[in-house]
């Protein structure tokens, strides 16, 4: 395998935008050699992934889509994620969340097909801690400026020749898969102990040779978001090894491939060990 770029990302659609992380590497064979761990705006993540080159897996912690209900009643019409994308960049923050809030009312948000499958998934409508809805439209707005540059958006169909990969993952299911600390790590008592656990545990659990570990250890065991970056980065390793170790959407006519289709799909891993 020639060496591939590796992007993970914890994304936040916070109103301060200090607190979307990115962890940056570079596989060769089968060996992870993260670069560098770091905080960085928006803006900033949309050019940098814009601007590379070559084989790349990104794999990117927020909802690329919403629940096809929603989407009936804020973007009628829409059939697949692009469409989603554009309604998204049609629109501010203030709307989109004025329209969730028409649509959701004082009942449960409800979730996309795939969500059902993680019970520790939130909606994409979900309001209270976490707040799910501006990293979901933030998101969105960045997917539709670059889905035009030919990236591959799993399970959409191929665009192009294929090569440059946008994934959706999210942490937590990934290291529920992998057997490590999945509850807990972010705040409490032993928020500590968990995050030193996941960095000690994260190759061997993953299968995952990686370089450079040690020397991202006090960031990430001070910050769980750049924990979670580096997290992204290992899963998007798994993809660019393997996607068959994924779960997917299927078969390729089914309703659950086309609501995936519409309201994006979470890819992580299968359990490689027993899960308490």
């Amino acid at each position: 395998m020639s060496s591939v770029n590796i992007i993970g990302v914890d994304f936040s659609g916070a109103k301060p935008d200090r607190n979307t992380w990115l962890a940056r590497g570079r596989l060769a064979g089968t060996t992870l050699r993260l670069e560098e761990c770091r905080p960085v705006g928006r803006e900033d993540l949309t050019q940098l992934l814009g601007a590379l080159e070559g084989p790349v897996v990104a794999a990117l912690d927020f909802p690329f889509g919403v629940p096809s209900a929603f989407v009936a009643a804020w973007a009628p019409g829409a059939k697949t994620m692009p469409d989603l994308w554009a309604s998204a960049a049609r629109t501010d923050l203030a709307d989109f969340m004025v329209r969730r809030d028409e649509f959701v009312g004082g009942g449960p948000e409800p979730k996309r097909r795939g969500d059902l499958l993680f019970p520790e998934c939130y909606s994409p409508l979900h309001k209270v801690n976490p707040n799910m809805v501006p990293m979901t439209f933030h998101g969105m707005q960045m997917l539709h400026r670059l889905w035009p540059q030919g990236w591959e958006v799993p399970p959409l169909e191929r665009q192009g020749p294929g090569g440059r990969v946008l994934l959706e993952a999210m942490p937590g299911a990934a290291l529920k898969a992998m057997g490590l600390p999945h509850k807990g790590y972010k705040n409490g008592r032993n928020a500590l102990a968990l995050r030193m656990e996941i960095l000690t545990g994260l190759a061997d659990h993953s299968g995952v040779p990686i370089l450079g570990l040690a020397d991202l250890r006090e960031t990430c065991l001070q910050h769980h978001d750049a924990l979670d970056s580096v997290v992204a980065a290992v899963t998007a390793v798994l993809w660019a090894l393997d996607p068959a170790v994924f779960l997917h959407p299927c078969p390729t006519n089914s309703p659950q491939m086309a609501a995936s289709r519409l309201e994006g799909w979470l890819y992580a891993p299968r359990p490689r060990r027993p899960v308490a």
